[in-house]
């Protein structure tokens, strides 16, 4: 475990396949490789219980049908038994973990594509994708954008595709987050991850959102190589970016994990009162003149000033 005033984050490279109970012990073991390196806080992938969805299935399909009736089958509460399994791990270790699963809500009649973060205590709190349209109907969109207090640091979660919107990474921001915990299953184009233009667009993505909202965040992903029948290559490279937007902790295509241990508040205040001209971006936010990003895309108020 890290002093009293740092940290160590862990970031996992994982394999996952559609084998529920396989990607259950790996998970179990993923957490106790991250407390023989000291982890305090380790982040999981998307859906790393469960697995991912094969899209190249047609509708309809035999295959398409048992792919979603293993969602439905295979979903669970939050809490509830795999996640209970991981806290009793957590326990032992002092440690917080988050995890993606496909979680079972109202009655198992809609099925969340979830990020649980789970603590010593048990669930610490559940994040449910807001942005997966691709998904459905395997998953239904969560909503909210809650922040969890931990020992560490103001935490928030995201999703994968959620990268891709800057206002739920402000959102968290604003409500005095210092980190984000991402867990993604973010695939490649092609084959090369050298030369891959997906790829680089999740490298992109997170150093920007890192720096423009000067905190910390933890990106979690898939590494499997030729997965489901699309044979689709995942892109990997977890890792641990600062609030200066520099990446601090990276792994390619290899499992395993990203760490890196650090006083994550003095991280924070460093890149708002220091790094950046000494100017935090969050103290010249000029919210009202933004009014116009919280509209409905029915609604039919003018945005070009007539004046």
């Amino acid at each position: 475990m890290a002093s009293q005033q740092t940290t160590t984050l862990a970031a996992a490279n994982m394999r996952v396949g559609p084998d529920k109970g396989a990607n259950l012990a790996r998970i179990l073991r993923f957490i106790e490789e991250a407390a023989d390196r000291g982890a305090d806080l380790l982040v999981l992938p998307e859906l790393a219980l469960q697995g991912y969805i094969d899209f190249a299935l047609r509708h309809g399909t035999p295959e398409y049908i048992a792919q979603r009736q293993y969602f439905v089958s295979s979903a669970e509460p939050v809490p509830g038994p795999a996640t209970g399994q991981i806290a009793a791990a957590a326990r032992r270790h002092h440690m917080y973990v988050q995890v993606g699963l496909a979680e079972s809500a109202g009655h198992g009649n809609v099925v969340f594509n979830t990020a649980a973060l789970i603590g010593p205590d048990g669930v610490a709190g559940v994040y449910r994708k807001l942005h997966n349209q691709a998904e459905y109907p395997f998953f239904v969109p969560g909503e909210g954008t809650p922040v969890f207090a931990l020992p560490a640091a103001r935490a928030s979660a995201m999703i994968c595709y959620d990268l891709n919107f800057p206002e739920v990474m402000r959102a968290y921001a604003v409500q005095g987050a210092e980190i984000t915990l991402m867990s993604t299953a973010w695939p490649m184009q092609g084959h090369d991850p050298g030369n891959d233009y997906l790829g680089e667009t999740m490298d992109l993505l997170g150093r920007a959102s890192a720096l423009v909202n000067q905190m910390w965040l933890v990106i979690s992903n898939h590494c499997e190589a030729g997965a489901y029948s699309s044979k689709v290559d995942y892109y990997g490279r977890s890792q641990i970016i600062s609030p200066t937007g520099h990446v601090v902790a990276c792994l390619d295509q290899q499992e395993g994990l990203a760490c890196h241990t650090a006083d994550l508040r003095a991280e924070v205040m460093f890149a708002r009162t220091e790094a950046f001209f000494g100017l935090s971006l969050m103290a010249d936010r000029r919210p009202a003149q933004y009014e116009v990003l919280t509209r409905s895309y029915a609604d039919p108020s003018p945005t070009v000033n007539q004046g």
